[in-house]
């Protein structure tokens, strides 16, 4: 993630054009960047990495669709937002240019009101990536990297040594009675004192280190191309100044300390990230059990120590144990929003049966799509809690038999607002929030409630979008019948390009036909189910 990117970089041979550009968007506070080629343009890109890209199609040297297919075949580019700008229309011109990865296309001439409406849909949907990207990789309390990054990029910086050689050093960082810090003070000081150590971390240490929250009150700093000997004097810095940057004005009296272990990639022992962090947390327990606020070097491990056997599986138990808190915290959320669903199950046994289906129906979608498991994950759970919403409906329209008038209508569609609504207490489902809060967007922008359109929202919404869909066709209704998975399939593609996002559907159709059996088996099994229920809820 890139805090420092520009806003728009404008690519376009046309001279008269980039002024226009610039003279329009300026005054609207955005920074500009300007290309005058391909080529220039793809090294402005790659250099300032701006929000939001505007090139022409037809350049010298390198054409728009080039650019367009170089930037999605860079993954750290993901989230910049293409708007392709053409002269002559010509047949295909669009699709093409959309099948290379543009987000946006426009046809000359320009209309600046236009471009600037969306320019502003292109910043938007680069804010909400961004915070999807930085929810699944950001500890929400610290802002430091969270365990499943750090453990990513460790493994990245440990691999570069075995090819390159160099070496890494780890840090593992504890703060000192904790506990009784909670005990005495409460939660609320515990938390402004993991705050401020982070931040004291962050500031302390140089600009290509890493500072990530392992779990609960310990930290890591992952130190690139370091010796041991430089990550140590780094360590007694942090330790000696720890008290004087964490202070507390409403606690005078409470003094801060911490204890360090370090391990380096080039000790013997460690032949694999886990011997690293390991030896890290050997080098941590024996800080601890010297007497705390200290430093431990993995080469000056106590060879004396009455019992080094049995202290590593212990330290080892001790830290899965600490790194899988922070997991269960949002697992027992999910248990307890889970007990409001089931609530809506006595109601509406169709509406437990459409969460059951959507959510199953999209961890099959998703099994293909390689996206990112914090992705998937967050979509799943969005895809379960969707309509949790409905409990606020009255059961006059809950279970109305028969299709609602437009003002029924009205209230039905603000049902994952009211689903937000009841998640929004709960920080850990931030990512699903977001995802359920632009259910019912539409790709030509015509939705609800931001009027988002294409790709400016967000991808996970986008994918909720059409296995809800296709469970509500297929399904069976008070008033209807489920329709085949076909003409499910059918409907959904002729609204490709208007509701949903066309590769989507497509995926969706491919993801059907290879595993038809299994689909049909959950839809045959819903059909079968929900006449009973149906019956019980209105005969």
């Amino acid at each position: 993630m890139n805090n420092n990117a520009i806003d728009i970089c404008v690519v376009d041979g046309d001279s008269e054009q980039r002024e226009t550009l610039r003279r329009s968007l300026e005054p609207h506070g955005y920074s500009i960047a300007e290309a005058v080629d391909g080529p220039e343009g793809l090294k402005t890109i790659y250099q300032e990495r701006p929000k939001v890209v505007i090139c022409g199609l037809q350049l010298p040297s390198l054409s728009g669709l080039q650019i367009c297919r170089h930037l999605r075949a860079d993954p750290t580019l993901d989230g910049t937002y293409v708007i392709v700008i053409a002269g002559q229309e010509r047949p295909g011109n669009k699709t093409r240019t959309l099948q290379a990865g543009a987000d946006d296309y426009i046809q000359k001439p320009l209309h600046i009101e236009e471009v600037l409406a969306r320019v502003r849909n292109g910043l938007r949907f680069h804010r909400l990536q961004e915070q999807l990207r930085r929810n699944a990789l950001v500890d929400g309390l610290t802002d430091l990297w969270n365990h499943a990054s750090f453990r990513d990029q460790l493994e990245n910086e440990f691999q570069r040594t075995r090819r390159y050689g160099g070496e890494v050093t780890l840090m593992m960082v504890d703060l000192d009675h904790f506990k009784a810090i909670n005990d005495t003070y409460g939660h609320e000081v515990g938390n402004s004192v993991l705050k401020l150590t982070a931040r004291h971390l962050k500031n302390g240490v140089r600009e290509t280190d890493r500072v990530a929250r392992y779990g609960g009150e310990e930290f890591a700093v992952i130190c690139p191309e370091t010796s041991l000997d430089d990550a140590a004097g780094l360590a007694e810095r942090l330790r000696e100044t720890l008290p004087i940057h964490v202070q507390l004005p409403a606690q005078p009296d409470l003094l801060i300390h911490a204890s360090f272990g370090l391990a380096s990639s080039s000790d013997p022992r460690v032949q694999s990230v886990s011997d690293l962090i390991n030896l890290s947390d050997q080098s941590l327990y024996q800080s601890k059990h010297a007497g705390r606020n200290r430093v431990t070097r993995c080469d000056r491990l106590d060879a004396a120590d009455p019992d080094p056997a049995m202290r590593a599986p212990e330290v080892e138990r001790l830290r899965k144990e600490v790194v899988a808190l922070s997991l269960r915290a949002k697992e027992y959320c999910l248990q307890s929003v889970w007990a409001l669903i089931q609530a809506l199950e006595a109601r509406d046994g169709y509406s437990a049966w459409h969460s059951r289906n959507v959510t199953l129906y999209t961890k099959w979608l998703v099994e293909d799509m390689g996206w990112p498991k914090q992705l998937k994950t967050a979509i799943a759970n969005a895809a379960m809690l969707h309509d949790l919403g409905k409990i606020g409906l009255p059961d006059d329209l809950l279970l109305k038999p028969q299709s609602s008038n437009p003002a029924e209508a009205a209230l039905l569609r603000e049902v994952p607002l009211v689903t937000c609504k009841i998640l929004e207490p709960l920080r850990v489902f931030e990512t699903e929030t977001t995802i359920i809060r632009h259910l019912r967007e539409r790709w030509d922008g015509a939705g609800f409630p931001d009027g988002l359109r294409e790709t400016s929202i967000p991808i996970g919404s986008r994918l909720l979008a059409i296995t809800e869909a296709f469970d509500s066709i297929t399904c069976n209704r008070g008033h209807r019948g489920g329709k085949s998975i076909d003409q499910a399939l059918d409907a959904i593609d002729a609204a490709a390009g208007t509701q949903f996002d066309p590769e989507f559907c497509q995926r969706l159709r491919a993801s059907v036909n290879r595993q038809r059996e299994r689909w049909q088996q959950q839809v045959n099994r819903a059909r079968i189910e929900m006449p009973e229920i149906v019956a019980a809820q209105h005969g």
